[in-house]
This record gives structure tokens, C-alpha cells and sequence, in this order.
């Protein structure tokens, strides 16, 4: 019985296990770090646009910048003022075509988002281009265990969150990954104040134009982790005012670079591997050693019950024996002595 109920102890600190493993520390581990610091970029070597500096058309290569910066100690305050685990994030996104500075395009944000599901949180915080604002959907990354559905993704031009549609699998340097697509039709984003001439008038002057963009945007994302491994915009501005030919703003497929995409595959596969063993595989084996050796510590546990019963048994038997065969000797010399 003592080995019974050593196997039994055994498979219930398996189970135990298995639980803590799939419920505990799978959840401390699936979390966005509060010392987010990274940085990835995006190119294309043959853009075309409005050569601001030169206030004329240009070509070439530009580059755009998306930088990730967590802030910790407002991320403690935000999540007692939200309730909830997040993480506040500066976030910055510039592009140009020659390094100089003002750079083509620049976006600063601040906001917090979810540290389990990477959804932007609504906080007081909430920055958009440096002005009070709200961000919604996914920002940075997608969920822990990304599905194959359609998520709602922050657009930094148009400040407002598209859907973004699964579109299938595939493999970037050996990583399996999911890619999520969406296309943005002709939608207004801003202001701008650009020289009457551009648009071939003969008034230098300045004038405040409209600027439309569309883009076809498509994103890789490792689905263990929900991080975005690669992104692929096609993208066309154009400034706009009454009475005029629409001017070239940019046209452009920028797409994170070789050495960017490298870095992420690197930093995230063995990431995800640990992160699946926690969440499946340790749980399944520990689980299903638990459930044998409770199992096991059960039948132990019957067979010695049985072979007790088999041994008391017999010690019965053997005491009637005794007690018949003394009867018996007892009748045999009562009748010789009559």
C-alpha cells in the first residue's frame, strides 16, 4: 500500500505541474516586456515622390524608421490607473529619402497597450501625433496564439484601426508565420501647405492642399508570439486642390529589410518554441504521466488489496484445518478408551 500511495502522490504532482506550467507560467511568459526597445526598418530603392527639398519630383531610395520604446515606470501607473497589465509605449515612425533633416514624414505616439493582447487600452495618457487621442486595435504586435481571422490594426495616417485579413501561411528563413493582408482605398489624412507651383500655376505662392493616400499593406506575423516579423506597404500619396492635376506625394513598396527580418526571425523562433512547449507540449506529457502513474498507484493499490484477502484467506483456511483435524484426534481416542 505504501507504493500505491508513493506512485498516486507522484501522478498528482505530475498534474499539478501540468497545470501550473499551461495556467501560470505560460501566462508570466506570454507578456509584451516592459523593456521593449526596438527598432526596424523599412526600404525601397526606387520610390518616387515630392522632393520637398528641392521643391520638385524626385526618385530613389528611401527609408522609413519604426522605432518601439517601453516606458516602465508609466506603465506601473498606467496599469493602477486602468486596471489592467499594460505597457505604455512611445512609439516612432519617420521617413525620408536622404537622411537630413526634416525628415519626409514623422509620427509620434504614445499609448498603452495590453501586455497579453497586444490591443491598444483606453488611458488618459493616450497620445496621437503628441495630441490627446485614443488609439483602438492592435498597434505594435498581434495577440499570443494569433488566429486565422481578421484583426483590427492601427493606421498611423488616417488615425483610425482597418481590418486586417488572414490570408494564409507561409515560411520566411525557416520560420513558419501567417500573413495578414487589407487594402486602404483613397482616404484623406491631412493638410499640407505646399507651393501653388507645384500644381503648374503660375502663382509661387503657398496653398493648403489636401493630401489622399491608399495603401496595400501586407503583414508576416509569428503566431506563437503574435510578432510582426515583416511588412510590406504599396502605398501612393497624392496632394490635392480644387482645379488642378493631382500632384505625386510618393509611390513607393517599402519593406522591412534583409537584416531587419533576419534579426526578428533570430530573436523569436527559439521564443516560440518555448513558448508552445509551455503552453502544449510540457502540459500534454506531464499531464499524461500524471494520469498513468494515478492509474498505476490504483492497480498497485488493488493487487495488494487482493493478495491481502488472498493471504487472510488462506490463514482462515489453515485454522479451520487445525480445528477440524484437533476434533477429529479428540473423537478417535474418545472411542478407544470406551
Amino acid at each position: 500500500m505504501r507504493k500505491a500511495a508513493v506512485v498516486i502522490g507522484l501522478g498528482a504532482f505530475f498534474l499539478t505541474m501540468a497545470l501550473l506550467l499551461k495556467f501560470y507560467a505560460y501566462g508570466k511568459l506570454a507578456v509584451i516586456p516592459l523593456d521593449q526597445n526596438t527598432q526596424q526598418i523599412a526600404r525601397d530603392q526606387g520610390a518616387k515622390f515630392f522632393d520637398a527639398d528641392n521643391v520638385k519630383a524626385g526618385s530613389g531610395p528611401i527609408e522609413t524608421k519604426l522605432t518601439v520604446i517601453a516606458d516602465k515606470d508609466a506603465s506601473k501607473k498606467a496599469s493602477e490607473a486602468t486596471d489592467k497589465n499594460v505597457v505604455v509605449i512611445n512609439f516612432g515612425r519617420s521617413t525620408d529619402n536622404n537622411g537630413e533633416a526634416p525628415p519626409m514624414e514623422v509620427f509620434r505616439d504614445t499609448l498603452a497597450v495590453d501586455r497579453h493582447t497586444g490591443e491598444a487600452v483606453r488611458w488618459s495618457g493616450d497620445r496621437i501625433d503628441g495630441k490627446p487621442g485614443q488609439h483602438h486595435g492592435l498597434t505594435i504586435k498581434f495577440p499570443f496564439q494569433t488566429d486565422k481571422k481578421t484583426y483590427q490594426f492601427w493606421d498611423n495616417r488616417t488615425h483610425k484601426a482597418v481590418p486586417v485579413a488572414y490570408s494564409g501561411s507561409d515560411t520566411i528563413k525557416g520560420l513558419k508565420v501567417y500573413k495578414f493582408h487589407d487594402t486602404e482605398p483613397k482616404t484623406f489624412y491631412q493638410d499640407q501647405e505646399v507651393p501653388r507651383g507645384i500644381f503648374g500655376q503660375p502663382d509661387t505662392g503657398g496653398v493648403v492642399a489636401k493630401r489622399y493616400y491608399t495603401n496595400d499593406r501586407t503583414i508576416w506575423v509569428e503566431p506563437e508570439t503574435g510578432v510582426i516579423i515583416k511588412v510590406q506597404e504599396k502605398r501612393h500619396d497624392t496632394i490635392e486642390i480644387p482645379g488642378a492635376e493631382p500632384v505625386n506625394a510618393i509611390t513607393t513598396t517599402s519593406t522591412f529589410d534583409d537584416k531587419t527580418v533576419t534579426k526578428n526571425v533570430d530573436d523569436y523562433k527559439s521564443k516560440a518554441t518555448l513558448l508552445k512547449i509551455l503552453r502544449f507540449w510540457a502540459p500534454l506529457g506531464l499531464g499524461i504521466l500524471g494520469v498513468l502513474a494515478i492509474l498505476g498507484g490504483l492497480a498497485i493499490s488493488a493487487t495488494g488489496g487482493r493478495r491481502g484477502a488472498a493471504r487472510e484467506d488462506e490463514q482462515g483456511f489453515a485454522g479451520v484445518d487445525e480445528v477440524l483435524g484437533s476434533r477429529r484426534a479428540d473423537r478417535s481416542t474418545g472411542g478407544q478408551a470406551t
